[in-house]
């Protein structure tokens, strides 16, 4: 009689824990894809279903990281605030305000996803949560650069022109994503020259 084979237990392979650069990979992918069906369904039609199932997700996998779609959007939002300060870091060469403007339209984008996430940067920076405050500093990194633009003015002048600069470029880029702008058929490049020619 030959040797009985011996059932040798096969034990799953271990899963190598998630380390900082592999859950900071998730989050983008997920930031990613809340991006693509937020542009798609706007803000009501956005759920957190369709986010993970655009991120190759799994819905319990989606809330390790938010609790739900508000803290989602919160994230979205630093997340772009982060970006636009390198937006203007990049464009330093051009006046603040055209710098500004280019950066909210080349992050923000117009329409719904603009017009949702640009108040909840507002009543972030209005608050006293820790969310308003890492939305003020973030605000406050990316709008640094305007203040190199105040050669020969006193510095509590050229902190007020650089937030009127920044009110500015925000109220165009709600008003842009609103539709109005498109409705009254003006380009937003229009309306900046004519902040910048009532400004100098």
């Amino acid at each position: 009689m030959g040797r009985a084979k011996r059932k040798t237990k096969r034990s799953a392979p271990k899963r190598a824990p998630v380390g900082l650069r592999g859950r900071e990979a998730t989050r983008q992918r997920l930031r990613a894809a809340a991006w693509a069906v937020f542009r798609r369904h706007g803000l009501a039609g956005t759920t957190v279903r369709a986010i993970a199932a655009q991120a190759g997700a799994a819905v319990g996998g989606l809330y390790t990281y938010y609790p739900d779609k508000d803290a989602l959007l919160e994230d979205l939002a630093l997340s772009a605030l982060a970006e636009l300060g390198r937006e203007v870091a990049a464009r330093a060469r051009e006046a603040p305000v055209v710098a500004v403007s280019g950066g909210l339209r080349a992050i923000f984008g117009a329409g719904q996803p603009a017009a949702a996430l640009l108040p909840i940067v507002f009543d972030g920076a209005r608050g006293e949560s820790e969310f308003g405050k890492r939305v003020a500093g973030r605000l406050m990194s990316a709008l640094g650069p305007l203040a190199a633009d105040g050669q020969g003015r006193a510095p509590d002048e050229v902190a007020v022109r650089a937030l009127a600069t920044a009110c500015f470029a925000f109220g165009l880029a709600l008003f842009e994503a609103s539709g109005q702008l498109a409705r009254m058929a003006t380009p937003a490049d229009a309306v900046v020259e004519a902040f910048r020619e009532m400004t100098r």
